[in-house]
């Protein structure tokens, strides 16, 4: 398992513990960013799928009538994704319990639920602010980058890992079982010019916005600025780089499925720049990882509008309201809800929403996951679409 550690040499010396093993170790690529050894001619045809397939995905969404309903889920499965690959497991029925009990306003919404739910959930919150950052003017920045860390960190495991701020002491990538490290970072005291650069280069018009967000993720990763969460906040930068850049015209194209699937690849690739000088090859992975993820994506949207066309017949059968589009487009966008949530915000009034949650329920669309109790209202999931999501 590889894994970010940060590590105090002397401490360990002090205690007696056995050093960790960097001879066979991979340094960072000092003097080597930006790349100037890019084979153009044999990026071109993967650069020219990326575009492609990014172009239909971009018309796809845009063409979309609330497009936000149909595309949050995806948020959610790269959260998932992420966050698997740094061993963080949870599922797509937790993200949303989590987002019900948040919104209904339970106190200390974060304590019945697993470490790894609350962890992916802040990942998804940590995306969402930067996006509400972009939308208000902000930049491609040190400071965006720091408000990520700070968000996803903000609360549990992560909270003791200088959330916000950049590294104090040397950290590794290794096992963490064995003792053997794989690869060694910039020192902390080298990195403020090194991320000065990165951002430059974000902002450098002159490269193409694609290979621009390709190689500023690859060097975000080796520079692995923070004590922890550099491989999750790398990874939100990727749609908010390609949105803000031009390439999209909406924040929402996620990336990290395919990662998740070619983890081996990924590391492998992002590891030969620094040990061979290999930027080409980690270009060509990385585009081939946007041609194939926007299919992906593209598939998926479909089913979710699919499904949705589907559950409109389904909806109008059962409920037999003027109120089922209403229902079901409360039930798309909270697929697990409290039944007092359902009456506040899904626009129906209370004595016509409590009769349709019933209906739902007794047609077996609704699931009861936790049954009313004194003051807190019954909880229920909607399986058809929870189950098209599950990755």
């Amino acid at each position: 398992m590889l894994s970010s550690k940060c590590v105090d040499n002397h401490m360990e010396e002090d205690l007696a513990v056995k050093p960790y093993d960097k001879s066979g170790a991979v340094r960072y690529h000092a003097g080597r960013f930006p790349p100037e050894n890019l084979r153009h001619e044999r990026i071109m045809p993967a650069l020219c799928n990326a575009a492609a397939s990014l172009g239909r995905y971009d018309a796809k969404i845009t063409g979309m009538v609330n497009s936000d309903l149909f595309l949050a889920p995806l948020w959610r499965q790269d959260a998932l994704a992420s966050s698997r690959m740094e061993g963080t497991i949870s599922t797509i029925e937790e993200i949303y319990r989590l987002e019900s009990e948040e919104d209904a306003g339970t106190p200390d919404p974060y304590r019945e639920a697993r470490n790894d739910a609350v962890e992916t959930y802040l990942y998804m919150r940590a995306l969402r602010l930067g996006q509400e950052f972009l939308e208000k003017g902000g930049t491609l920045s040190e400071y965006l980058i720091r408000s990520l860390h700070q968000r996803l960190l903000s609360f549990g495991r992560g909270a003791q890992k200088r959330p916000g701020q950049y590294k104090a002491k040397e950290n590794y990538i290794g096992d963490e079982r064995t003792g053997v490290i794989h690869y060694v970072p910039i020192p902390p005291e080298r990195l403020g010019p090194a991320m000065n650069d990165l951002v430059a280069f974000i902002g450098n018009d002159e490269v193409i916005p694609i290979l621009r967000t390709a190689i500023a993720h690859v060097e975000f990763e080796a520079l692995h600025p923070f004590e922890d969460g550099n491989g999750r906040v790398g990874r939100m930068l990727i749609p908010l780089m390609l949105w803000r850049l031009g390439v999209l015209s909406q924040p929402h194209f996620f990336v990290s499925g395919y990662f998740e699937t070619n983890k081996a690849e990924y590391v492998d690739r992002m590891r030969a720049v620094s040990a061979g000088d290999d930027w080409t090859g980690w270009v060509i992975f990385f585009l081939n990882a946007l041609h194939e993820q926007a299919r992906v994506n593209i598939r998926t949207a479909d089913q979710i509008l699919g499904l949705h066309a589907d559950m409109r017949e389904q909806f109008r059968e059962i409920l037999n309201s003027q109120y089922h589009d209403q229902a079901l487009d409360f039930v798309f966008a909270s697929p697990v809800f409290r039944n007092d949530q359902f009456v506040r915000r899904s626009g129906i009034p209370a004595s016509s929403a409590r009769t349709l949650s019933r209906r739902l329920a007794e047609a077996g669309l609704l699931r009861m996951v936790r049954p009313a109790s004194g003051r807190r209202a019954a909880l229920y999931a909607f399986d058809p679409l929870l189950d098209l999501l599950r990755i």
